[in-house]
């Protein structure tokens, strides 16, 4: 069993979940979306040689991917 740091990031759509952990000397972010099963394939993954980077690029990701709010301009009526 893997150790590591459990994200949960609050989004419109529900919670963007994502797990960091070291392996074989790198560190990894999982990214798993609401209603996912469990054994399922992750939505995105992130490698690198630091926590550090790895959680930075994990957060520009979902932020990217999974905005906390639509940009104005494009709500529908």
């Amino acid at each position: 069993m893997k150790t590591g740091k459990f994200l949960k990031f609050s989004r419109p759509g529900g919670e963007v979940h994502a797990y960091l952990y070291l392996e074989d000397g790198a560190f990894q972010a999982q990214v798993y979306l609401p209603g996912a099963r469990a054994g399922q394939a992750p939505e995105h993954t992130i490698s690198g040689p630091s926590e550090k980077a790895v959680e930075a690029a994990l957060r520009a990701w979902v932020e990217q991917n999974y905005p906390r709010e639509k940009p104005e301009g494009t709500r529908r009526e």
